[in-house]
């Protein structure tokens, strides 16, 4: 895991093949802006896939806001500009808040296998 960004890509990708167990339900507001399925994308293991899932658990913990805007955003590929459209927010709020959460997760991942992950 080199970039957390391409992590959560990945760890999106794996999500969506477990929709029905932890993320079926999308919040309302998001529901009608979800893109095409593509399932051509790039997996990874459900051992990867599980601690990605814990950090953003933990996530969920510490920012509900941040938390359900990754999920939109990496599970669901629901874009940036959509989602500031949704919460009434700038475009440049939304980034900010994502990439304050993908540090947050970044962060989760090291203190569980101590390796780090770039931003």
């Amino acid at each position: 895991m080199n970039n957390v960004k391409d992590s959560l890509e990945t760890w999106g990708n794996w999500a969506r093949c477990h929709l029905g167990t932890e993320y079926s339900t999308v919040n309302i507001t998001f529901q009608e802006a979800l893109p095409m399925s593509n399932s051509n994308r790039t997996r990874i293991d459900d051992k990867e896939g599980m601690l990605i899932d814990a950090a953003v658990a933990g996530l969920k913990r510490f920012d509900l806001l941040a938390y359900k805007l990754i999920i939109a955003h990496y599970v669901y590929r629901v874009s940036q500009n959509r989602l500031a459209k949704e919460i009434g927010k700038a475009q440049s709020y939304v980034a900010n808040l994502l990439r304050i959460a993908e540090a947050f997760i970044a962060g989760q991942i090291f203190s569980y296998t101590e390796t780090a992950v770039s931003a």
